[in-house]
This record gives C-alpha cells, structure tokens and sequence, in this order.
C-alpha cells in the first residue's frame, strides 16, 4: 500500500490522534560523508565534492540538501534540476568540474542511512546517466539489498568488483554483497586481494572477516580476529569500525561485544535522540503494542515472534506491525498478519517519516526486532516513536541503549550483575527469553536415511547452524569428536563449495576423512525440522551458539552438546537445554563438552534415555510455552508505559518461577506508585495513582488467577524454594562435594552434623534435615517409616517453618538455591522434588572404598557398601522415569581435578562464583601432593 490506511475510529478501537506537539525533533543535518559501513553495505562513496560558493551565493550544503529532501519525497526531477543548476553554475575557472551523475551520488550519501528508497533513486539516475560511476554502483548495491531489491544489488556489486577502476575499500564492500549471494570464490578472491593491497587496514579487516567467515576460511578467520582483539583491547573500537554481528561471531568476551557495540550505535546513529513523547493516560482504552521490523515473512524471526502475536490478549491490547522489509507472500506472513489490527510498510519512509506514522497512531510500547543487524531500522527509534522502546529477539545483548529503554534475556543469558554492563534496562524473562511456538506444530515424520543420503548403522553429528559460527577452536574440538567416535559423520548445512573446499582441507589437516563430512541442502522449514530427527546428537558452535536451531533440535527430540558461554549469544543454547531439564549437556569446559558428546555416541542406551526424555517432556517444558512468556511480555510492557505515565525511569525487571515473587514485585515501590496485587505472577507493574489510569482494564494480563497448580491456596507447593540436593551413600564423598559447592558461594545453612573423622572436619549436613530424614526412614534397615502422605506434609512443614525463614533472611531469590545433604533422601526423591524446586548432584564412588571408610570410622554395616547399594538403585531408577535435573560426580575425579569439577557443579547449581570463592572451594578439597624424597647428602 502506498499509503497506512487511517486506524478505525471506536467502537473498534479508538482513533489515531495527530501527533501534534509530540511529533519528534527535526533530524540533525549531516555531513557529506556517511558513517561508517557495517559489512554487507556499501561505503560512503569517493565521488567528487562540490566547492563552496557559487555566484548566487548558495552553499553546497544547502544544494544537495535541497536535492535530498526532493528526492525524499520523491520528486526526483526537482533533485535533478537542483543539482543540474549547481554544475551549470559551477565558476568556470575553479578546477574539478562536477558531474552531475557525481552530485547526485553525493545527494544520495545525506539519505542512505534514514531514507535508502529516495537514495535509491538518486543512486539510479547517477548510473544511469554514468554507467561507468563505481561509486554510484557501490552505493546503489547496497541500497536495493537493504530495500530487498536482491538480484539488482548482485548485478550492482558484479560490476564493482569488475571494475578497473574501483577502489579497494568499494570492491571489499561489494564483495560482502556478493558473498551473501553465494558468489563465495569471487567475493573471497576479491576481497583479499583489496585488501593487502591495502596493507590489511583495521578499518577494513571486519569486513574481510564477514567473508572469510562465510567461507570457512578458519586459518584467515583466527588471524583477523587476532587483529581485531588486539585493536578493541588498545582502545582502537572506533577505527575498527566493526559490526556488532560479526563480533560476536569470533568474540567472546561481553564487555568487548558491548564496547563494539556502542561505537557502532555513536557511528550508524548520530546525532542527538529526540525527546519521547508522553504516555497517554489509558481512560479505559487498550494498551497500545507496536513491532518494528523487516523480516515479517518467511523468516526465523516471524516463526519466533508468531508465538507472541498469537497470544496476545487482544481485550487488553491493539497490536501493529511496521515493515521495514517485504512482503514475500509466504503462508508465513500471512500467518502472522492475521493475528494483528495492522500491518504498516516503512521501508520507503525516511528514519523520521517512520517515526512520524509510529507516533500518529498513538504507539505506547514500540519493540524494535532486528537490533544492530544488517537490515535494521533503528533510526527510526532515534526519533523516539513511542514512549517506551524496547529491543528484543533479532539481537542477543545491549544495543548501546541510546534509542532504546529496555532490553529482553533472562536470568542466564544476563546473569546477575551483567546488567551493570548494559546502557538500558533488562527484562529478564522466566528461565529463557526466547519465545518458541512449536506447540501449534505437530512433530513431523522422520525420513529415512537412505532419503536423507546419510549412511545407515553409524552414528550421525548434526550441526545446522551458518558456517560463519564456525572457527578453529571450534572445528578442532569436532574434530577430536570424530576421531574418538571413528564410524561418525558430521552433517552440517551446506556451506556453499567454497566453504565445502576449505572444510575439506581443515579435515584433512587433523587426519579426518573429508567424505565424513556430509553437505545438506537448504529445504523448506517442514522438511528441515523432519530431517533433524534422524541426527543421534547436534552440536552447538562457539561464542556465538545456536539459539532458532538449537529449539529446532530439541522440538525434534534431539539433544544438543553445548558449551557454558560468557556472553549473551554463548549462553543461549544453554539457556535453552537448562529450560528444557538437560543441563548436563551444557558443559563448563571443552573437554567437558567432547566427552559428553562421544559418551552420548559410544552409548546407544544411554542416547535413547535421553532422547526419550525429550520426547516425553519438551512440549510440556517452559521453552514451548509461548501463551505463558507473551503474559510475562504483557506486564512488562505495562509496568513500563506505566512507569513512563508516572514520570519514574525504567528499570530492570525479573520474572519469576509462576508462585514466586519477582524482583519487581520485592523492590521497594517508587515514590507515588502502588505494590503489585499479592496474585500477581509475574512482574508488577507500577501504578500510576492518577492520571487517569485503570489497572482493572489492563493490568490484568499480569493479574490474572493463579492456575491450580500455581495457586498457594490450592497448590501447597507452588512457592518451593530452590534446593540443590547432594544425594549419595554415607562415605561416598558427599561431604566432600558439599563442602566444596559451599565455599564455592551456594548457601548451606547450619549448624551442621559433626562426625568422628579427623579427615571429615565438616559435613556440611544440617542438623535440621538429618533429623527431618531420620524421622522418616531408617538408617538401620534403610526403608521408609512414613507414608508418601506424611512425607509430603513433613517435608513442607520443614519448608515452611524451618527452611523459609533462613533463606528469606539471606536474600530468598537473590541467595540462590539452598544447599542439602543427606543419604536417606535417595529414598524420598519423589517427595522432595514436589515440595522443593530440586537439582540432585549425585556423588558416586566405588563400594569397595566407600567399605573401607566405613570400617574405619567403625559405623554401622548400612553406612557402607550394603546401604550404598540402596541408595545407587532408588536414585538410578528415579532418574530414568523423573524429570529433575541431576549430574553425577566421581568422588575420585572431584579430588583429582577440584577446578574441573567446580566449574562443572557451579555451571549446573546456576552459581557466579568470584575468582576467590573458586580458590576457597578448589582448597576444601585439594589433597596435598606427596613430595619427592630427599637426595641423600653424603660428604
């Protein structure tokens, strides 16, 4: 459409009010020279500059201003009259004459980055009038693939590369064009050689490193990243002039990801951000939801997203769309058109037009979906389209937070503390952050491998995520995989036969066979999530991990081996799989994640187990449950329009198990606001005490009655507190473990259990549950002498009377989860995962030493090798039909390597340990190391 139809008056929703004394600041005028290019767009062009002054005394400024502003408006033959006038009247004894074709280049740099249709335009005309102007096609190229314009934007970045005379900075910027369009050899060769004969500039290794990343050039890759670690860490982010994207690709360190960042939002966005317009007092009206961005069609972000739109609670909020992208007509678009009031394109509109249509239709919440990526539109939120501005889903981290108030994670993705790092605030969603809309998808049938083309009889790695996730520590780890599982294959996404000839090269480097290294083609979403199936596990790459393939695997019931990350994109896969009740497939350390993966591969059993608890359990997981984040998105936006309305500043705000208080709901309230209702089960929203605001109509979303299984008043456990559970034998080595997951940071309350062992100083076993366990089961004949009714009640009684009140006094949710230990609560696992939110750290040793400790402390016969064998069995057959989430610890591995081992436990109990806490816990349990004997002396 050319034009957004105006929103319908009442009853349906209330009219579209003018902007007014809202509408946003005029833009800052720019200089004649763009920004800076982040890869995969055209640079500033080298087109020659106009002089100043002219005979009627207007500026060169004020002339291509002035053709700008016509061709934004897309009167083009004005733009043209305006600068024909200027070469017309160029002072005949001045040098370097311009050429029209040269202005209207240099017209077209003033709209390229808020406006690329009119710069497209002017673009247009200037090669058309020189078909021979390379800066017109470098700019041009760029802009018809921002504008979707694809097979003219290759046509356009061909002729640069082949032009004899482009310049080596345009022929690496349109080589990122070609690359993307699969024309990888070329791109590649072109691109390096630009780039030494320009002497490996800084400003221009990011954009190489696009390339190389996209053809697997692992040996180019490391050296880049090298350059460009070296330049981010001497304080060198503003001549890099790297894109946020391709940084995450190589790096991982989350400060240098947000330094990159903010340099690029000073750079891509410049100028001062215009004042927000006020929130409107809602007076009985629906709640406003605006989503700006360009990829609602056939695109993982739509297949994501669709699970918010979906469930929107269209009593209590209107939902709009703004594309910046196309209709590509797919059953996608379609799809999620149908469950909005409205659809808006903007990717004709300037930055400030956009933000124009945005404030005239009243937005409250605008969310931006893009984030720092290739296609984005975040000029528009320069000019403050709405009173609050969130980014979330297409971008994993901070935006540099100065066109936007919030943005979405989660407790893992932002651990706490993270956000200090952050420039806006964080909404940290319950467990995950990332909405999945699979449960309206049924799970598609697996083909075979014969029509797969995969081999019968061996086991088959899967690794679905973009080549350019890929590097050399990561190929070497697959590598050591393939050697220790030596019938594997590994089927990845084809890369394209570039990538194909450097992959096989790489394999050959490390002694794997090429041909086990299997290409599969790219297919329709249907067909892909059926073909997942027939992989025995996935792999996830690093820093920047999986997040649409690794909940892609999972829907298709297979697991994914993933590394515990450091920033935001390496920590969404295992945000996901801890989501899912698999984190032990979340490992701290390299070494970690190739022993799980060749376990999982040698070990057809122990696959199975895990693939059947997928099976039976993902739908029912929280990654799934879309209706349940799209409430939590709700009060969010609620509390912060609300908060705007009240005149207070954002803040952070963390969603909660459903029963328990969120951070939001324990803070303090703000001056002038009232606490949320007690039933509220997510994120209270701040209440304005006036202005016209009715929580009753709105708020509602966040208070809803709890479900049964939620509601205290029904439910007895709906509140449980997290626990972690050391669980194994008398002289097994809990205590060991305990003691060390203590000093490591995670609160053990006291006073605890003394025993008669010197070697055993504390046991870090509560007197109050040791009492509570013996009160229930036998340590003589290790049974039960309760019944699970009794059990249940006495375990909630010592949760309620005994437990609450010491975790709460330590900080309850910000203490994280309380420690227990105890060998008779094998025989109780089913009772107390009810009543407590459990993770069980299974410590194991063999019978035979654990009898010797026995015999030495003199205890009783079911403290040794015959009560170990109790509690071996109870906690194996609990574990292969329950859910909890559970690791299993060697007593000797814990003493032989204490770092690996708290590492590993401290990734499992979700604990931040500090540098000192790690040193004291590696203590508690480091043996001293027997010393060579002494050289004899002798005279």
């Amino acid at each position: 459409m050319t034009r957004p139809p105006p929103i319908p008056s009442k009853p349906k929703r209330p009219a579209a009010k003018p902007a007014g004394k809202q509408a946003a600041k005029p833009a800052a005028k720019t200089s004649a020279k763009a920004p800076a290019s982040a890869p995969g767009s055209a640079p500033a062009p080298g087109a020659a500059t106009v002089p100043a002054g002219n005979p009627k005394g207007v500026t060169v400024n004020q002339i291509l201003d002035a053709a700008a502003n016509f061709a934004a408006k897309k009167k083009l033959p004005e733009a043209i009259k305006v600068l024909q006038q200027a070469v017309d009247h160029f002072p005949p004894e001045r040098p370097n004459k311009p050429t029209l074709a040269g202005l209207l280049v240099q017209a077209a740099t003033r709209l390229r980055m808020h406006h690329p249709a009119g710069a497209a335009d002017l673009a247009k005309e200037a090669v058309e009038r020189d078909p021979e102007l390379t800066a017109g096609w470098i700019m041009l190229s760029g802009l018809w693939d921002r504008l979707g314009e694809l097979p003219q934007a290759k046509v356009a970045a061909k002729k640069v590369v082949e032009s004899p005379t482009a310049a080596p900075d345009q022929v690496i910027a349109a080589a990122n064009l070609l690359v993307r369009y699969r024309e990888d050899q070329l791109a590649i060769d072109s691109a390096r050689k630009a780039f030494e004969e320009m002497g490996r500039p800084l400003a221009w290794a990011s954009a190489v490193m696009y390339i190389a990343q996209k053809v697997a050039d692992f040996p180019f890759i490391d050296q880049l990243g090298a350059q460009l670690r070296k330049a981010h860490q001497e304080g060198q982010s503003a001549e890099a002039r790297e894109s946020p994207r391709t940084n995450l690709l190589w790096c991982e360190d989350e400060k240098m990801n947000i330094q990159v960042v903010n340099v690029w939002s000073e750079q891509s966005i410049p100028g001062p951000i215009s004042e927000a317009p006020p929130a409107r007092p809602l007076d009985g009206r629906k709640l406003r939801i605006g989503y700006l961005s360009s990829d609602f069609r056939d695109h993982p972000t739509s297949r994501l997203i669709n699970g918010v739109l979906r469930h929107h609670d269209r009593t209590k909020f209107e939902v709009f769309l703004y594309d910046s992208g196309w209709d590509d007509g797919s059953d996608m678009r379609k799809e999620i058109v149908s469950h909005v009031d409205g659809i808006f394109p903007v990717a004709s509109l300037s930055d400030q037009e956009g933000a124009k249509l945005i404030r005239s239709h009243n937005i409250d919440v605008l969310i931006e979906l893009n984030g720092p990526t290739r296609a984005n539109r975040m000029g528009v939120l320069k000019y403050r389209a709405a009173p609050i501005q969130i980014d979330y889903l297409g971008w994993p981290g901070s935006v540099g937070g100065r066109v936007v108030d919030y943005v979405v994670g989660d407790s893992y993705c932002v651990p706490e503390g993270v956000e200090a790092l952050y420039a806006e605030k964080v909404i940290r969603l319950h467990k995950i952050y990332q909405v999945n809309d699979y449960l309206a998808l049924k799970v598609p049938e697996v083909p075979s491998r014969a029509q797969l083309g995969l081999p019968e009889g061996v086991p088959v790695i899967g690794m679905f995520n973009a080549i350019n996730k890929v590097h050399g520590e990561v190929w070497d780890t697959w590598m050591k995989i393939m050697k220790a599982v030596p019938n594997a294959v590994l089927w990845l996404l084809d890369p394209g036969p570039v990538a194909r000839r450097n992959i096989a090269k790489a394999c050959a480097m490390r002694g794997v066979d090429p041909k086990r290294v299997l290409a599969a083609p790219a297919v329709k979403q249907e067909a892909h999530l059926a073909r997942l199936g027939a992989c025995d596990i996935m792999v996830d790459p690093w820093p920047y991990g999986g997040h649409t393939s690794t909940s892609d695997a999972l829907f298709a019931g297979v697991p994914v081996v993933a590394v515990a990350g450091t920033n935001f994109a390496s920590r969404v896969s295992g945000g996901l799989l801890r989501a899912a009740g698999l984190e032990a497939l979340v490992q701290p350390t390299l070494e970690g994640y190739v022993r799980t993966a060749v376990r999982l591969l040698r070990d057809p059993k122990e696959l199975e187990r895990v693939r059947a608890f997928i099976r039976d359990n993902i739908r029912k997981a929280d990654i799934f449950d879309a209706q349940g984040k799209t409430r939590q998105f709700e009060a969010a936006y609620v509390d912060a329009f609300q908060r705007a309305l009240a005149g207070l500043p954002p803040r952070h705000m963390t969603f909660r198990r459903p029963g328990k208080k969120s951070e939001a709901q324990t803070a303090a309230t703000a001056p002038g606001t009232a606490a949320a209702p007690a039933a509220a089960q997510v994120a209270a929203p701040a209440q304005a005490p006036s202005a016209g605001a009715t929580p009753s109509g709105v708020v509602a979303a966040a208070e809803q009655p709890a479900t049964v299984a939620d509601n205290p008043a029904v439910n007895p456990d709906a509140k449980r507190i997290p626990v972690v559970l050391v669980c194994g034998p008398w002289s097994s080595g809990t205590s060991a473990v305990a003691g060390m997951l203590a000093k490591a940071g995670l609160f053990a309350p006291g006073p605890y259990l003394a025993v008669n062992d010197p070697k055993t100083p504390a046991t870090y076993e509560m007197k109050a549950f040791q009492q509570l366990m013996k009160s229930l089961a036998s340590e003589a004949t290790m049974e039960l002498t309760a019944t699970p009714k009794q059990i249940l009640q006495a375990l909630r009684d010592f949760r309620d009377n005994t437990l609450q009140p010491l975790w709460e006094k330590e900080g309850g949710v910000s203490a994280g989860p309380v420690l227990l230990k105890h060998a008779l609560s094998a025989l109780m696992l089913p009772q107390l995962s009810q009543v407590f939110d459990v993770k069980v750290v299974s410590v194991v040793r063999p019978l035979d030493a654990i009898e010797a400790t026995r015999v030495r402390r003199s205890w009783m016969p079911t403290m040794g090798s015959a009560g170990a064998r109790v509690v071996y069995r109870n906690v194996f057959e609990y574990f292969v039909a329950a859910t909890t989430p559970f690791i299993t610890v060697r007593y000797s591995e814990v003493i032989a390597n204490p770092a690996k081992a708290v590492d590993e436990l401290a990734s499992f109990c979700g604990l931040q340990m500090t540098a000192a806490r790690k040193k004291e816990a590696i203590a508690f349990v480091a043996r001293p190391q027997p010393q060579a004997p002494r050289p004899v002396v002798t005279a």
